[in-house]
């Protein structure tokens, strides 16, 4: 059996899913207390948390009683609670793997700062890390995705300033290992049927690619490998970053928001990079912005980097979470964007003729008896033509949750065909979705068409063109 090793703390948070991985780390966490601390009372000292995810039903109740029963035998307190992650997901237009994982953490700490409890330990383990290896290795990860799962990671601080932290003691382990040990101690655990389904990128990884690694590297080797990986690429991460913050305290503006452009290009893109995430980090945090959602990923640091690289004065960058950078009198700046203009709260009717929509964006319905170019030209945002039986009067309203247009036979959702688009985010709720009468998507101009209306090459057609008001 691996070594198993529990951090000192004056008290630790357990996130127990009932499963083989937490089940053991759990077991571990009350053998190696009481062997360090003979006669102590583990319920005073372990708090294990499971969150009901309300997605598989009764196999979810299930877990969770489970739960409840193994604490109770083990005299260990058990605290659990129940998010609906599936209308969470809706709401945010995430992933339910990605919803989920927002709402433990979410969960953890909010114990860990009622309770006072320092460290919260999680069941990760080598399999675990290989898998998020290989996950970010497919999304083209740099070296800080490359590190794969800390071993230990700070969850900040609490109000009253006392550290969190996240610890992954069996983080060296392999599945095979933890099912074994299971074995070995008599451990019951649940499974979750989930875990099986090959729709989810990990379970594939997990079913099929990691056996397919250990057949031709042998049983444990590819996570061992992967294990090393990841602290080589830790420690490459830790050294650029430091060198990165540095830089960014000799040369950052008096203002606290810009860095001198000639530093930023005279420096080599593994740090001139890690300086500007800084300072989207120290700038997103002053400006406190509207916003609180968003990272910067490879894609904005490469653009940041074309920023720079040309120089140009006023030139600017959109970024996550309402930022802007922009280059000004030989500095880089990245500041809170300038607030969006009013925009309507209801549908707005669109017939023949001029219709403003709120402050900032004008549309025009015109029907031609021939068909027409689109506009094009200053200010003209997005311009197409519609066949000339196109029902109107059309509707315009802002996007919603969970919106979806019918294109190329598939139904899409308008959130990640934006994203796909690259419409800047500041813009994403200022140009409206136009539907059809019957309130279903028709296009969302400068980035998708609903299938089924075709621009007529000859006869009558209507042509819409949308125009801004203002430099948005």
């Amino acid at each position: 059996m691996p070594v198993f090793r529990l951090p000192h703390a004056s008290a630790y948070l357990v996130a127990l899913s009932g499963g083989a991985d937490s089940r053991l780390l759990l077991e571990l966490s009350v053998r190696a207390l009481l062997e360090r601390e003979p006669g102590t009372e583990v319920g005073k000292r372990l708090l294990a948390a499971h969150l009901h995810h309300g997605i598989r039903g009764e196999e979810a109740d299930r877990d969770e009683a489970f739960c409840r029963r193994i604490c109770e035998e083990l005299g260990v307190s058990f605290l659990s609670e129940r998010v609906d992650i599936p209308a969470l997901a809706a709401a945010t237009g995430e992933s339910l793997e990605t919803a989920a994982r927002r709402a433990r953490y979410h969960f953890f700490r909010r114990i860990m700062e009622e309770r006072r409890i320092p460290v919260l330990l999680t069941a990760h383990h080598a399999d675990d890390n290989l898998e998020t290896v290989l996950d970010r290795l497919l999304r083209g990860s740099g070296t800080k995705g490359m590190g794969g799962i800390p071993p230990v990671r700070s969850l900040g601080q609490t109000a009253e300033g006392m550290n969190l932290t996240v610890a992954r003691p069996l983080l060296t382990w392999t599945k095979r290992e933890i099912l074994d040990a299971c074995a070995d101690l008599g451990l019951e655990f649940v499974t979750d049927s989930t875990n099986e389904e090959a729709t989810y990128t990990r379970n594939r990884l997990r079913h099929i690619v990691i056996p397919a690694l250990e057949d031709l590297a042998g049983a444990g080797i590819p996570q061992r490998a992967a294990t090393r990986l990841t602290r080589t690429a830790r420690e490459d991460e830790d050294c650029l970053m430091r060198l990165a913050e540095e830089q960014v305290s000799r040369h950052l503006s008096p203002s606290g928001d810009g860095l001198r452009l000639e530093v930023l290009q005279g420096l080599y893109p593994a740090i001139s990079k890690r300086m500007m995430a800084l300072l989207y980090d120290r700038a997103t945090e002053k400006a406190n912005p509207r916003d609180g959602s968003g990272t910067l990923s490879a894609a904005h640091l490469e653009s940041l980097s074309e920023l720079i690289q040309k120089g140009a004065s006023e030139a600017s960058v959109t970024l996550p979470r309402c930022m802007e950078a922009r280059v000004r009198d030989g500095w880089l700046y990245i500041r809170s964007a300038e607030p969006p203009p009013d925009l309507p709260t209801t549908p707005v009717l669109l017939s023949e003729g001029i219709t403003s929509w709120g402050e900032a964006v004008q549309i025009t319905v015109e029907k031609c008896s021939d068909p027409m170019p689109p506009e094009s030209g200053v200010g003209i945002w997005a311009s197409a033509l519609f066949p000339a039986d196109l029902p109107l009067p059309l509707i315009a309203r802002p996007r919603q949750a969970g919106d979806e247009i019918l294109s190329h036979g598939m139904h899409k959702k308008l959130k990640k065909v934006l994203c796909d688009k690259g419409i800047p985010p500041h813009l994403r709720n200022m140009i409206p979705l136009l539907c059809l009468p019957d309130g279903s998507p028709l296009w969302y101009p400068g980035a998708v068409f609903r299938d089924g209306y075709p621009p007529p090459h000859r006869g009558a057609c209507i042509r819409i063109t949308v125009r801004l008001r203002e430099k948005l």
